[in-house]
């Protein structure tokens, strides 16, 4: 007597379980790097605060783009030197030897083997003296994050003995898989607002 099997259902059901299993774990594989993506920027930020403490000039500088870097500082000296205002007598000289000065001092001072120095006198000159230094998880809590792009990434951040100016801003990007500092914005003053007044004036 032959007995007659149905293994079909079987199966099926197995191939399921195994289309399941796969869904699952690329779900999971995308939750994963989802969340690696978003955490990536702030783990850079801590290396940077971290380096910044240590005084590891190596760690920091392998975080920093410093071509970029350089030209965002040459951009924001030259634009701080007002060059519309250089005498009309010879306005094009003038800008441009500013403009080349302002260059080659830049490309002297903004180096790796100058960081320490650079990093040693900027804190210094972003917190008052009257001020204690404020620890970087401090100034993490006030600060203001945002992703520009995929690949681009803002900080802003209050810093004490500056309320009147604008928030020292970091922009870093992706370059080689890793996040990198490209540009600097230190605090300069807030533009006044205008106030309009509904009332009319009595002349």
């Amino acid at each position: 007597m032959i007995a007659l099997t149905s293994a079909g259902p079987f199966v099926r059901r197995a191939s399921l379980s195994k289309q399941q299993a796969a869904r699952r774990v690329c779900v999971g594989a995308s939750a994963a790097a989802l969340g690696l993506y978003l955490a990536s920027p702030f783990m850079t930020l801590w290396a940077i605060g971290s380096s910044i403490r240590a005084h590891d000039m190596t760690s920091l500088g392998q975080l920093i783009n410093w071509s970029e870097l350089d030209a965002s500082i040459k951009h924001q000296t030259l634009s701080g030197l007002h060059l519309e205002q250089v005498s009309d007598d010879l306005p094009d000289f003038g800008s441009s030897f500013a403009t080349s000065a302002v260059s080659n001092a830049v490309d002297f001072t903004v180096t790796q083997a100058n960081l320490g120095t650079l990093v040693d006198q900027a804190v210094p000159a972003a917190v008052p003296a009257n001020q204690p230094m404020p620890s970087f998880s401090t100034l993490v809590e006030k600060a203001s994050v945002r992703f520009t792009r995929l690949d681009q990434f803002e900080v802003d951040v209050p810093l004490p003995g500056h309320e009147r100016d604008t928030p020292l801003k970091i922009e870093m990007r992706i370059q080689n898989w890793r996040w990198k500092v490209t540009k600097v914005e230190f605090p300069t003053p807030r533009a006044p607002i205008m106030q309009a007044s509904a009332s009319p004036s009595n002349a």
